[in-house]
């Protein structure tokens, strides 16, 4: 462990700039969300649609938790090829959601995030260093598609969603323990849907 470790970049402020809120516009498309971070690397790529997908002000709204599973499935699987640009498919760029909606439930993410700013740092960097992230994309790629099993049980989402939200944070900030952890609540969401398969499907 570093003895003084450095604090990232913050979280609170990351996608500021994201949303065109405030401009008088009725809907936001994923594509130009997806563009506008597109720059940026794939941890803020998969924690938008996570903590969308988790928020009760957007999360609630029709459609929602299965765009952002399909979101958050297509971009892991970009992060595991390790595809620098992320490309989506068109019915999926083409989906909006009302940004009064969308710019309430960032508003509403943001206190949540600054209070992560205070507890992340840059540390046990050897937990980050290869073949982590591809275990890590794999494990993305996993809990995007128990996204989809939990849909069936409200508010469900939310068990697989704070996995990757857990491990995009970590990405972006490079905290190996709160990648550790990220991995833990990973594995248990990933051991729930295999038991809801088991139990409601095979």
């Amino acid at each position: 462990m570093e003895s003084a470790p450095d604090h990232p970049r913050k979280l609170e402020t990351l996608f500021d700039g994201v949303a065109p809120c405030g401009r008088s516009r009725s809907d936001i498309t994923v594509g130009e969300l997806i563009d506008r971070l597109a720059h940026r690397s794939f941890g803020p790529l998969l924690l938008l649609p996570a903590l969308v997908s988790v928020l009760p002000v957007i999360g609630a709204l029709p459609g929602v938790t299965w765009t952002t599973s399909a979101i958050c499935l297509v971009v892991s699987l970009h992060f595991l090829f390790q595809r620098h640009r992320v490309w989506l498919p068109g019915f999926l760029r083409g989906l909006s959601v009302p940004e009064k909606s969308f710019c309430k439930g960032l508003a509403a993410a943001k206190p949540w995030l600054r209070r992560l700013d205070g507890v992340t740092y840059k540390r046990f960097h050897l937990l980050l260093l290869p073949p982590a992230p591809i275990l890590v994309a794999l494990l993305c790629v996993v809990l995007s598609v128990a996204m989809f099993v939990f849909s069936v049980i409200p508010g469900g989402v939310v068990i697989p969603a704070a996995g990757i939200i857990l491990l995009a944070i970590a990405l972006t900030t490079h905290d190996g323990l709160l990648l550790a952890l990220g991995v833990l609540v990973g594995a248990g969401a990933v051991a729930g849907a295999i038991w809801l398969l088991f139990r409601f499907v095979i």
